[in-house]
């Protein structure tokens, strides 16, 4: 048997054996190691007494009191030091609790299959009546106890009371519960708010929750616990927890109630051996409580924060001085750094950000106003209707005549688009992003585009900051919102382009077909257009729109291949251009080239077919540091925020980055082969 005390500020001190050890050292030694194992710590640790502090009444600020528990050796308790504030606090010597101090424990018996069969509840019983009858003088009085037992349900068996004879008879109806298959019921967490709800009411009282258990709690309703807990914080009581170790017992939920509200756990392997807990906490409770008197030395109102070191060991509390408070909860109270809203703007950063975002609105405010008393400008307003007319009609049949398709309704929007076009037009960019968004076939004005593109970057980027609370997130999902809508576009291009080599032999085929039949070519070109699928028609029959508006068929014809990127389409055109110079039979050079391109196809298919291991591969070892990283960052975050947290991981993460793309290009380039 071993007993192993623990707080949450340290571990317990050995418990006491009633048996004399008669064997050699060596076993010993083993035995030790063995019950080390079994209650899961270190032997040595038990050397040490465990410091519980209790109460702190700074009612009268000159006249403090600081009650604590302390089970190590008295002689440790002289030389105890009270900090508070960082400074030394002066006090006379700690001294054994007064035996006039009214003091209530509650006992709640675990009565389940384990517990009895084990022999664990008979020995709790007997300590528990011996810890009863040993009381005597002003304790008798003083000292009140109340009985619970935890079956199929809680029960009260008797509630606070001093008579030792009602208290040893109440003991003594501590039944075992009736056996459900091998554990039989434990309804602790029932019992145990019970008995929480009684302390609470008895506020004029020292309060005391001694559990005694065996068996995890299997009856009472889950929805029920959460409020035993709530209990037991309420009443302010600590809590001294007895554990017979088997394997029907998970003392976690035990421990974590103790670890909230401040205490005891004593641990035993041994049935016949669980009294000496209960005697152990018997002790703690009757002799090993201590009060220190102190001078304050502040005004009322003032928060210190105490610390008190005892035998090697502290515990800390923060207090209003002027009140009393007793608990792990109300002498530790949680601190809420925050009056609520996002912390990242509650500093100079968040006064930047309101000023920019001021400095924005009042930018907006003027454009607005700007806007409604500068004229436009007549010779764009009457030549825009020709514009969208245009635009239509190069956006082919797919386009919407009755509806606006601009984005742009209101005049303060117009103005932002043509600022934009304006800006865009001086830097050369509104050109490339025309023809991107003609490739891609989005029915969108080019300052229309780059204005709700800005607009949408800087707005995510702010409302991620706002949300967040973080600058480097802001930062992300503004780079995210610039990266994103460039590459959707480019992929919608790739798509659009890929799609219209595909159907360019069967194009070229059946342009030569209507040659032989007799057409000319732009006969030619406006069957075909109406015949093959998008976007081979769209364009086709765009470029018949503009040889009907006056543009030469082979300048049409030319453009479409620059705006699609097709240098077979070029060739093509190319081939188009010197047969009409030259002569020669143009249907026959047609299906030349058309089977040209089919083998071309099917020789960049094959060459596919042969590098698509190659291709996995390098997707494959490409995010696999991605997918390994994200793993080890879910299962043990600690280990890898070193990466994030420390100089060095960071350096060694963009190491890491950058050769992962190096080596991610390279593989790619030797897959990537041009036909």
């Amino acid at each position: 048997m071993t007993a192993t005390p623990t707080t949450p500020a340290s571990t317990g001190r050995r418990a006491r054996s009633a048996r004399p050890v008669a064997v050699a050292a060596v076993f010993v030694v083993l035995l030790l190691a063995l019950a080390a194992v079994v209650v899961g710590g270190p032997v040595g640790a038990q050397d040490t007494g465990s410091l519980v502090l209790r109460q702190v009444d700074t009612s009268e600020p000159a006249d403090s009191r600081l009650q604590f528990v302390y089970t190590g050796p008295a002689s440790e308790v002289e030389d105890a030091r009270l900090v508070g504030n960082g400074d030394q606090i002066s006090s006379a010597p700690p001294r054994a609790l007064p035996g006039s101090t009214p003091i209530a424990t509650a006992l709640v018996f675990d009565t389940s299959t384990a517990m009895d069969e084990s022999g664990a509840l008979v020995a709790a019983k007997d300590a528990a009546k011996e810890w009863v009858e040993d009381r005597s003088g002003a304790a008798a009085a003083n000292q009140v106890f109340a009985v619970y037992a935890a079956s199929d349900t809680g029960i009260q068996i008797q509630g606070f009371t001093s008579d030792t004879e009602r208290l040893v008879a109440a003991i003594d109806r501590v039944a075992p519960a009736a056996a459900t298959e091998d554990q039989g019921l434990s309804a602790m967490w029932s019992a145990v708010g019970q008995a929480a709800s009684a302390l609470d009411a008895r506020n004029a009282e020292q309060p005391n929750l001694v559990v005694m258990t065996g068996t995890t709690d299997n009856a009472t309703p889950s929805a029920e616990r959460p409020a035993a807990r709530g209990d037991v914080t309420s009443s302010g009581a600590t809590v001294f927890a007895a554990e017979y170790l088997n394997a029907g017992l998970d003392p976690a939920a035990v421990d974590s109630l103790v670890a909230t509200n401040g205490g005891l756990v004593l641990r035993s392997d041994s049935g016949p051996d669980f009294g000496e807990l209960v005697e152990e906490i018997a002790t703690a409770i009757t002799e090993q409580q201590y009060e220190m008197v102190y001078d304050a030395g502040v005004d009322p109102g003032t928060v210190v924060d105490l610390t008190l070191e005892v035998g090697g060991q502290s515990a800390t509390a923060s207090v209003v001085t002027g009140s009393s408070v007793q608990g792990e909860v109300a002498l530790n109270p949680e601190i809420i750094e925050s009056s609520g809203g996002v912390s990242a703007l509650q500093g100079n950063l968040g006064l930047i950000a309101l000023v920019l975002v001021g400095l924005l609105a009042a930018g907006l405010f003027a454009f607005a106003i700007f806007s409604l008393f500068v004229r436009e400008d007549r010779l764009a307003q009457v030549l825009q209707p020709y514009d969208d007319a245009m635009t239509t009609s190069a956006l082919g049949d797919g386009a919407d005549d009755d509806a606006d398709t601009s984005l742009a309704r209101t005049a303060i929007v117009q103005r932002a688009v043509q600022i934009t076009e304006q800006v865009a037009t001086d830097r050369g960019l509104l050109v490339k992003v025309e023809n991107a968004l003609e490739r891609a076939n989005l029915p969108l004005r080019a300052g229309e585009g780059l204005f709700f593109y800005a607009a949408g970057v800087v707005l995510l980027t702010i409302l991620a900051f706002v949300v967040g609370g973080s600058l480097i997130l802001g930062l992300i999902v503004g780079l995210f919102a610039a990266i994103v809508p460039p590459a959707v576009v480019n992929f919608l291009a790739a798509r659009r382009r890929k799609q219209f080599m595909a159907l360019l032999p069967d194009t070229l085929s059946l342009l030569s077909g209507t040659l032989r039949a007799g057409y000319s070519l732009m006969q030619g070109v406006e069957a075909v257009s109406q015949e093959v699928a998008e976007p081979m028609g769209t364009e086709l029959r765009r470029v018949v729109t503009e040889a009907r508006l006056g543009r030469p068929l082979e300048e049409a014809l030319d453009y479409t291949a620059v705006r699609m990127a097709s240098p077979d389409f070029a060739w093509a055109v190319m081939a188009i251009r010197i047969q009409r110079e030259v002569g020669g039979n143009l249907s026959e050079l047609l299906m030349t080239v058309a089977d040209t391109m089919v083998q071309r196809e099917r020789l960049r298919r094959d060459v596919s077919a042969l590098t698509a291991e190659g291709r996995v591969s390098a997707f494959v070892l490409g995010a696999l540091p991605i997918g390994l990283g994200a793993v080890m960052f879910v299962l043990n975050p600690d280990y890898t925020n070193k990466l994030i947290t420390e100089g060095l991981g960071n350096l060694m993460l963009a190491v890491g980055v950058v050769s992962m793309l190096i080596g991610f290009a390279w593989m790619k380039k030797i897959i990537d082969i041009e036909i």
